[in-house]
């Protein structure tokens, strides 16, 4: 049985940053005039926009377009203490994050912080990698992520724009 393990914020930069070219998009220090003090920012969030490597996208980031989805990361490291918070209250969460509609696209299971966090984590981080990079998942309208979606009144299973409500574009699974 796996049991829960802290680690602090240097382990997860080194992780994070120096292995996987993550960056840490609100390490600004809590004591300081800068520090929002919401629950959103309560924990160091690490983040790498997905950059295609294709002849089309090459274009749009020539042509100063920018980068639409990033993987975001929300360590459970907390920005007070510097290590992970208590056993229970927390896990690490792995997101799919749409820059342009600035909101979550696709959220991946949570990384509980057992000894093969990191490797959970980078395992999570992959699939959101290959998921839009496999352009499978395409919206026919407006270019966004096609993401699973349930209906509520029949509770079948579709693909829905992520882009919703602006488009509504639906496939069947």
């Amino acid at each position: 049985m796996s049991r829960y393990v802290e680690f602090t914020y240097e382990q997860a930069q080194k992780v994070l940053v120096d292995e996987m070219g993550f960056k840490c998009i609100n390490n600004v220090d809590p004591k300081s005039e800068h520090w929002a003090g919401n629950p959103h920012t309560d924990e160091y969030i690490f983040e790498r926009i997905i950059k295609h490597n294709n002849a089309d996208d090459f274009m749009k980031a020539l042509s100063g377009k920018n980068f639409r989805y990033s993987i975001r990361i929300f360590s459970s490291v907390d920005r007070n203490s510097k290590k992970t918070r208590e056993s229970g209250s927390d896990a690490i969460r792995v997101t799919l994050y749409d820059l342009k509609t600035d909101r979550p696209v696709k959220v991946e299971r949570r990384v509980n912080r057992t000894v093969n966090a990191f490797h959970n984590m980078k395992e999570r981080a992959r699939e959101l990698w290959k998921y839009v990079n496999s352009h499978k998942h395409v919206c026919p309208n407006c270019e966004g992520l096609l993401v699973k979606r349930t209906a509520k009144r029949t509770k079948q299973d579709f693909l829905g724009c992520s882009a919703f409500p602006e488009c509504k574009h639906t496939q069947n699974i």
